[in-house]
């Protein structure tokens, strides 16, 4: 297990290492007191599987920083460190798995790094499979997963365009309804789409796809594979013909970016 952290309390950072590099799976543990830096490695890295963020930090707070690491590597599993108990569950609209409280023992250490899963070998193929080139389809060992509502399967969809990053409530409406108001009808609407989705996701036994704490939904994209995301990260095969996302309107600004990446190659 690779991993970072940033603090800018150097004294918090060397605590943290001392506990992490005598945990055994943990491979390499490095340290920033500036998140500029972090960004910096993370760009130019991606192997890294955890990233312990202070939230409470003068240049750049761990929680804008934990939504430009999602933006660059959304598969690093981001922890989040703080003395306030109040941002917990604040952190996982960020598609946090969780959070320490200052000051951390060993324990509460290796309790966060215990949900973080094995990194599959490169060879083994991925058991759920995402396809947005084209129309958007999951599928599990090779068999399409069945949605029983239109709307649930495109907010899945809309979720996988996110790349992990959270949607709210309001936004998912204004995406999925764009001509509708937003009040109690729609907003019960919704419960019921995302209830099907919910329904959908654990019939196919992939429930850990979706990450919904509060008003706030992502994907875990550690769960999947994606051709959005391996064209994006230049990894692996992903044949992009200007075609993502078929029948979804939102998807133009992503089918847009795509387009420029392709005219690049």
């Amino acid at each position: 297990m690779k991993i970072i952290a940033v603090d800018d309390e150097r004294l918090v950072l060397e605590d943290m290492a001392d506990i992490c590099r005598n945990i055994s799976n943990v491979e390499t543990f490095e340290t920033f007191s500036n998140p500029a830096d972090a960004l910096e490695y993370a760009a130019l890295n991606d192997d890294i599987d955890v990233a312990f963020l202070d939230i409470e930090m003068p240049l750049m707070t761990g929680l804008e920083l934990a939504k430009r690491l999602n933006r660059i590597r959304p598969e690093i599993k981001i922890i989040f460190v703080t003395g306030f108990k109040e941002y917990a569950f604040e952190a996982f609209g960020v598609n946090a798995i969780g959070y320490v409280l200052k000051p951390f023992s060993e324990e509460m250490i290796k309790k966060e790094l215990a949900k973080v899963k094995p990194t599959a070998d490169a060879d083994d193929k991925p058991r759920i499979v995402v396809k947005t080139f084209g129309y958007f389809d999951v599928f599990v060992a090779d068999k399409p997963v069945y949605f029983s509502s239109s709307k649930s399967k495109e907010l899945l969809a809309l979720l996988v365009d996110r790349s992990g990053g959270s949607v709210s409530t309001e936004n998912a409406i204004t995406m999925l309804w764009p001509d509708r108001n937003y009040d109690d009808t729609v907003q019960s609407l919704f419960r019921k789409v995302l209830k099907s989705l919910r329904v959908a996701l654990a019939d196919a036994g992939i429930s850990e796809m979706l990450i919904d704490v509060r008003n706030q939904r992502s994907v875990d994209t550690s769960t999947f594979d994606c051709d959005y995301y391996r064209f994006v990260k230049k990894s692996g095969e992903a044949d992009y013909r200007g075609e993502y996302m078929t029948g979804y309107d939102w998807a133009q600004n992503t089918r847009n970016y795509l387009n420029r990446l392709a005219a690049e190659l």
